[in-house]
């Protein structure tokens, strides 16, 4: 049984409910939709400890427990509706949802032992480094005097934290406050600032032990501004894929998608940052429905 949750109007998770359908795998829709609440009632004095005889019963409603689970939160309702209320409900749905999965290690999950690294960008760009992975000269400076110089390359800013679009680095230095009788002028919070690297830019997605790589062309800095990029499926280049894997490892991650760009001057691939949550309907379809399969399969074995 796979437990598939989140916001009914993520593609990716309807694309993963597909794939569970085609396995012949029995699932579990907690997908939330905008207009109501399923119920979810949890009393953590009455759930049994892990080495129960009996196991728990899920707090979505009546049924066995799930043996895998796939959950994501909400992304989707509050694009439609920016209200603050729409996404507190969907935090708060992940929340309680997550909850239990964590409390239940006998359901599993990708990423469930995850370290806090690969949530830092700076960090894991240097732990990529030291596994093997190429990473770009990279800055996180929010300095404009330091940062002026740079002015005369071809440099890209982008937020420290993630969650926001890519940017020429003359378009963050707009941003940044005159300077004041003589006073140093700094950008309101920190960025990454590195090279601008080029096409073709790949991404791979690791499922356990397989591997699947894209090719993500677009005509943008950012491809999703527009959402104009053609994907294609790609042989997985091993001079990536080995030390990945061995980055992944140190992290304690089963899933992910690594992002790669090419260095204009030598062509190799250069590594960008690992996505813990990525969102793949797009790939998956590129490829056939092969990367979902993979998921359902990997959650699901041994159900």
């Amino acid at each position: 049984m796979l437990l598939i949750a989140g916001g009914q109007a993520d593609p990716s998770l309807h694309a993963l409910a597909e794939a569970a359908q085609a396995l012949g795998c029995p699932w579990v829709d907690l997908r939330v939709p905008t207009g109501s609440s399923p119920p979810f009632h949890w009393d953590l004095e009455a759930d049994p400890s892990p080495d129960a005889p009996q196991p728990p019963s899920p707090p979505w409603g009546d049924g066995p427990p799930p043996r895998g689970a796939f959950i994501r939160q909400d992304v989707f309702a509050p694009l439609d509706d920016p209200r603050p209320e729409v996404s507190t409900r969907a935090l708060g749905w992940y929340s309680a949802v997550q909850g239990w999965l964590l409390a239940h290690p006998e359901v599993r999950l990708f990423n469930r032992d995850i370290t806090p690294v690969p949530f830092n960008k700076p960090a894991a760009l240097l732990r990529a480094r030291a596994n093997g992975l190429r990473v770009p000269p990279t800055w996180v400076s929010n300095d404009a005097a330091q940062l002026a110089p740079r002015l005369s390359e071809a440099c890209i800013a982008k937020p420290v934290a993630g969650g926001g679009l890519c940017q020429t680095l003359d378009e963050a230095l707009q941003a940044a406050p005159r300077p004041v009788h003589g006073q140093p002028a700094f950008l309101a919070m920190p960025a990454l600032v590195q090279p601008r690297l080029v096409a073709p830019e790949l991404r791979i997605f690791v499922v356990g032990a397989q591997t699947f790589a894209f090719e993500v062309r677009s005509p943008s800095l950012d491809y999703r501004a527009l959402q104009d990029a053609d994907v294609q499926p790609v042989p997985v280049p091993s001079r990536a894929a080995q030390p990945l894997h061995a980055l992944m490892r140190e992290f304690r991650m089963d899933f992910g998608a690594a992002d790669f760009k090419t260095d204009p001057d030598d062509g190799d691939l250069v590594f960008l940052e690992l996505n813990t949550s990525p969102m793949f309907a797009r790939f998956d379809a590129a490829c056939g429905g092969a990367l979902c399969h993979a998921m359902a399969e990997h959650l699901s074995s041994g159900a």
